[in-house]
């Protein structure tokens, strides 16, 4: 094969000093190429591969710079929350008795049933639970009377100083002798400091 007037076959790498110029610069152009591209695959793209995961880092930090700084600027804001918070959780540990204040809270039930013109039929108190640093104690609460009565109870149940709760209430005709043409069944839950404030 010929090129520029010289067979190819009778040339030889040992001597490409005297091989004509034109083909000594494709040869050492195609060597430069090669070179380049195999530096490319071999360092350069390990090296972008590690810039990739470097800026990824990068905006990953950015992030969480910011994230801290947002925290840091507010951290009297949540310091009052904080406070508030624990201020919030005082009084409402506040409202929970002491276990041996138990019957004077079911004698204040029972009085806000008399004062709405209701007449206890039944009281069942129900196991009580261990919440932590609280016990629930939950009771079924049998009530006579009429419709208004009901709804008085419940707001003068809600409004006591003592944490008390009502739940799951059904109301019927009244098929008993205690007065009033209807009844209330409900369940009051009421809550136990477990070992003092």
């Amino acid at each position: 094969m010929e090129f520029a007037g010289v067979n190819l076959e009778e040339l030889e790498f040992d001597s490409i000093g005297s091989w004509p110029q034109l083909l000594r610069m494709i040869v050492i152009g195609a060597v430069c190429v090669l070179t380049l591209i195999m530096g490319y695959f071999f360092q350069v793209g390990d090296l972008i591969d590690q810039l990739g995961v470097l800026s990824n880092k990068l905006i990953d930090s950015k992030a969480t710079f910011i994230d801290t700084q947002q925290k840091v600027a507010n951290l009297e804001a949540y310091k009052k929350e904080v406070k508030i918070v624990e201020e919030q959780l005082n009084k409402l540990t506040e409202q929970l008795p002491q276990s041996n204040e138990q019957a004077g809270l079911l004698e204040d039930i029972s009085q806000q049933a008399s004062s709405c013109g209701l007449q206890f039929v039944t009281i069942k108190p129900q196991g009580q639970e261990n919440k932590g640093f609280y016990q629930e104690s939950p009771m079924e609460l049998t009530l006579a009377g009429e419709y208004d009565g009901f709804a008085a109870f419940a707001s003068n149940i809600s409004n006591m100083p003592r944490i008390v709760t009502l739940h799951d209430f059904t109301i019927k005709k009244n098929n008993t002798s205690a007065r009033g043409s209807l009844m209330m069944i409900v369940q009051a839950k009421t809550y136990w400091a477990s070992g003092g404030h």
